[in-house]
């Protein structure tokens, strides 16, 4: 059949049949865990937590990674999950699925669907995989029962997408990373996976720029550290860069330069996908929230910057917590990472008219607008 035309007819009616989406790139469901990356970065501290979490009884086998683009959540999946097998701690199969929870081009894949890739990699024919979630979701725990398997549930969406892939507790560890936190899925344990310290950040560079790059300046390499706001997949895409412009010194990598070649690079699409997920008020917010002086921002002054009451502001806030997208550090007090402060801030000149920025800007200081005001580079 060479009708490109005709073979994705074909398709679309099959996927119709079975009740799965055809559009957007395909469910990823692999028997092997991805290599490291380079610059792979362990952080003992967080891997122990998440032992001991999965070693805890009843629900304790399933564990939940959270935190914002960029951390390394998935390598840090990655890295737990072989050291499970490499210790034998599990000895089943090794199930790796992408959630698409966050994916720039695709939305979250259903469970009704992962569960049949799921169902196909452990070599179910498609005349015994059943026609209902629930009934897919039965086989796989049925399958998986008592034979040590360990299943990567990659970029969660959310607890409805996750909860009818989870095998049980006879199944062996399941590992869950999200940006977005997942209440009420009755797991063992959760851990907030945190951007890296300084002195690992700089072992990050190191091991991607090259350690005589790295050590010619500590000072500025220190400094691409704090302007990417310790996160590895930042510092990753700066070292790369490093490494193929020997010529540039690396005092020239100041903080602009640092978050236009990451933003460019690929996480300015990761927390547009973040975003996606969430409110156009909350998105609208989390724009205006760069206007604010320093990098934190609280309930009143999100309600003063949207121009909405506390109780609004709050749920707003909320929902950007709730996304990754900020940080919830103190009684009422949100912050900013640095590299989604920059993306914010790139947003809010190509998404809020001057005229609403001004008035934004004075609410927050209670001073009328002026017009002839220009907004901020």
């Amino acid at each position: 059949m060479d009708d490109p035309d005709l073979v994705a007819a074909w398709s679309r009616a099959l996927h119709s049949a079975l009740g799965e989406a055809a559009t957007g790139p395909g469910v990823r469901v692999t028997d092997r865990i991805p290599p490291p990356p380079d610059g792979l970065l362990v952080r003992d501290a967080v891997l122990e937590e998440a032992l001991r979490l999965l070693d805890l009884p009843g629900n304790g086998r399933t564990v939940v990674l959270e935190g914002p683009a960029g951390v390394g959540k998935s390598t840090l999946a990655h890295a737990l999950g072989r050291h499970l097998v490499a210790t034998r701690r599990t000895g089943g199969p090794v199930l790796v699925v992408d959630l698409h929870g966050t994916h720039p081009q695709a939305p979250p894949a259903g469970p009704f669907t992962a569960l049949g890739h799921l169902l196909r990699v452990l070599g179910t024919p498609m005349a015994r995989i059943p026609a209902s979630t629930d009934g897919r979701s039965a086989l796989l725990r049925r399958l998986l029962a008592g034979t040590g398997a360990l299943l990567i549930l990659d970029d969660a969406h959310d607890a409805a997408q996750v909860r009818p892939l989870l095998p049980g507790f006879p199944a062996g560890h399941t590992l869950v990373t999200t940006r977005r936190r997942l209440p009420g899925l009755g797991v063992g344990g959760r851990v907030r996976i945190p951007p890296c310290e300084p002195a690992d950040s700089l072992r990050i560079l190191r091991a991607v720029a090259g350690a005589a790059r790295i050590d010619e300046d500590p000072l500025a390499a220190k400094l691409v550290g704090e302007a990417v706001g310790h996160l590895p997949q930042g510092l990753a895409l700066v070292g790369r860069h490093i490494a193929a412009h020997p010529d540039w010194p690396l005092a020239d990598y100041h903080e602009h330069v640092v978050a236009s070649l990451v933003l460019r690079g690929g996480m300015g699409r990761s927390f547009a996908a973040s975003e996606r997920r969430v409110s156009h008020e909350a998105r609208r917010l989390l724009r205006l929230l760069t206007l604010q002086p320093d990098a934190y921002a609280d309930v009143r002054a999100a309600a003063l910057l949207a121009g909405t009451g506390p109780e609004e502001a709050q749920g707003l806030l909320a929902e950007l917590d709730a996304a990754g997208l900020i940080e919830h550090v103190g009684q009422g007090l949100y912050a900013l990472g640095r590299l989604i402060h920059a993306y914010a801030r790139a947003r809010l000149r190509l998404d809020e008219p001057v005229s609403r920025v001004q008035e934004a800007l004075a609410r927050l200081h209670q001073r009328p607008a002026r017009s002839a005001e220009t907004v901020g580079n």
